[in-house]
Formats: structure tokens, C-alpha cells, sequence
């Protein structure tokens, strides 16, 4: 019997440039994590977790996480570089 944890082939691949993005606008808002935590309801840890690419955040927490910093969240899909 093969676990998610064990079978590479199903883990979920972590994005670390959201988690990086989410750090660049949170410092550029001057906010601690624990501010961001405040004004949206996610956790610190969560926060945390995101910025350090240990998770994936879902849609709705990046969107709230946004609005928290006072921002917009945007999602585009860029051709690749050929």
C-alpha cells in the first residue's frame, strides 16, 4: 500500500513564487505576519507556512489575503519564453 505522503506521484507540487510574492507585497505593506493574520482571518501559521512554500494557499485565502494588504489579487496566464 503506497501513502500520499510516500508515492512523489501524487504529492502536490508547491509553488514557492506565490509564497515569495505573498512576502514581497506583505513587507511592502509594512505589515507583520501577524497584522496580515489579523485583518483577514487566516492564520499566522498558515501565512507562515505559504511564505516558506511548505503549502499551496487556496484561491480564497490568497484573495483574502490580498484584500487584507489592501490589494488585488490577479492571475494571468503569460505566454511562455520561447
Amino acid at each position: 500500500m503506497t501513502t500520499a505522503t510516500g508515492n512523489s506521484a501524487a504529492r502536490e507540487r508547491i509553488y514557492p513564487e506565490v509564497g515569495a510574492a505573498l512576502l514581497q507585497a506583505r513587507k511592502e505593506c509594512g505589515m507583520t505576519q501577524q497584522q496580515l493574520a489579523d485583518a483577514t482571518g487566516v492564520s499566522r501559521i498558515t501565512i507562515q507556512r505559504i511564505e516558506q512554500a511548505h503549502i499551496n494557499p487556496s484561491f480564497r485565502s490568497l484573495e483574502a489575503l490580498a484584500h487584507g494588504m489592501g490589494r488585488k489579487l490577479t492571475i494571468s496566464f503569460d505566454p511562455l519564453d520561447e
